[in-house]
């Protein structure tokens, strides 16, 4: 199948009422995709190209929102190409694949996730900073009871703007969708939000519900933020702090023992140091660093935002305004119908390997086919972002798994890997 480069891309979309109330009137939503030459053509008949700056915060006034075009006609993306959606993590962005991209090893021409095989879509996610609708935008909702913060915006809402940008392009239904942390959550919304559209699903180190845990980081984080003397002006140290903080749950002690150890910058600590000079610990200046990193690329606006959905996330509650799920039944499992992998690592200490048991479980026992891949790794957390080599085989594994009875999804070309190694 003859491929283009890689298309990046804005849409407009109609507005979109948020679960917790406020209204995105002006639904923005960038994007990437990467597949056969005909889709561009395709896709800038209804999209509006848009130069792929990395890591770019985007701020748009009211009139340049007033002036952006309005929703065209939906797309009419082949439905006989395979199409795969990835959905990025808390500060990612819609650039999976190409130089720079943040699963460049999966995404691309001899990659598992091939565009010459499949179609790969990406939507920066919905309260992002990235170019789709945010608290960057004036006029996105914001909270009744503090107008500082942003609306709450949960993964329901992302998940339902990005079913949004599906229709506008016409992609009716999806081979494989997979995301990792809070890509993975909404990853599971969308299976549960439109059932019959998505064939498989692929989450990595998610969960079908945010944990006591993870809510108990995300405020500590949020409360650094709020405290910075600067908020809502500029929270750049809070920001740092938090990313910080984070940075900590993303990987593992025994990771920052092989990487940082208690080595000092210019020594070692056991070498006699000279204390009349200040050496910091390699520890400190690594935290420092992805704390101005994240800090010279991101939005503390969002970055609350974004804490907000991960915070809420919860697949027994149904979204507003469909009916509470019946007593004892999780609203979002119980509509599932897509195939399942779901890929945890051993070492995440943020989203323990027992909720990806949990929730596979609790699919397996509706009669779904249901896979298990654990990656093993030191890093933690952040280890489905550098484990390339045990991940090649995941989601290739991802990309064949058996229907389940009564799906429909377009041929797969590829060919079928060998299954990777799997702790259960």
């Amino acid at each position: 199948m003859p491929t283009s480069l890689p298309i990046h891309f804005e849409l407009s979309l109609p507005p979109l009422r948020l679960e917790a109330g406020g209204e995105v009137a002006r639904h923005v939503v960038r994007g990437f995709a990467w597949g056969p030459t005909g889709d561009a053509e395709r896709l800038a008949r209804i999209t509006a190209p848009i130069d792929p700056q990395p890591w770019r915060v985007v701020r748009r006034t009211a009139a340049e929102l007033d002036r952006a075009p309005s929703p065209r006609a939906s797309g009419d993306l082949r439905d006989d190409v395979p199409t795969v959606l990835l959905v990025h993590a808390l500060t990612g962005d819609a650039r999976p694949g190409g130089p720079g991209g943040w699963w460049e090893p999966l995404v691309g021409p001899g990659a598992p996730l091939d565009p010459a095989k499949v179609r790969i879509v990406c939507f920066n996610l919905l309260g992002s900073c990235y170019g789709t609708s945010g608290p960057c935008d004036e006029g996105f909702p914001v909270r009744d009871d503090d107008p500082r913060l942003p609306a709450t915006v949960t993964t329901w809402d992302q998940a339902s703007s990005i079913l949004l940008a599906l229709d506008a392009l016409g992609i009716e239904r999806v081979d494989l969708v997979i995301g990792g942390s809070l890509g993975g959550m909404v990853s599971l919304c969308l299976a549960a939000l439109a059932p019959d559209r998505f064939a498989r699903v692929a989450p990595l180190c998610a969960t079908d519900a945010a944990s006591p845990w993870i809510i108990a980081f995300n405020h500590v984080a949020r409360q650094t933020v709020l405290a910075d003397p600067d908020w809502p002006d500029d929270a750049s140290r809070g920001l740092e702090l938090a990313r910080q903080l984070a940075m900590i749950t993303y990987r593992n002690e025994r990771g920052f023992d092989l990487t940082q150890g208690r080595r000092l910058v210019g020594g070692d600590e056991r070498e006699a140091p000279d204390w009349s000079a200040p050496h910091p610990y390699r520890m400190q200046t690594y935290l420092e660093h992805q704390g101005a990193k994240l800090r010279a690329r991101f939005d503390a606006r969002s970055y609350l935002c974004l804490l907000g959905a991960m915070d809420h996330h919860d697949l027994a509650r149904a979204p507003r305004p469909f009916a509470a799920p019946h007593a004892g039944e999780s609203w979002g499992l119980s509509r599932i119908r897509a195939s399942a992998l779901g890929i945890d690592v051993d070492t995440d200490q943020l989203y323990l390997p027992a909720q990806t048991d949990r929730w596979t479980a609790a699919l397996g026992a509706r009669g779904l086919p249901v896979e298990r891949v654990t990656v093993r790794s030191p890093h933690g957390h952040d280890a489905f972002l550098i484990e390339w080599d045990q991940l090649r085989p995941a989601v290739a594994r991802a990309l064949t798994l058996p229907l389940a009875r009564g799906a429909h999804a377009a041929t797969t070309t590829t060919s079928s890997p060998t299954h990777p190694e799997s702790s259960q």
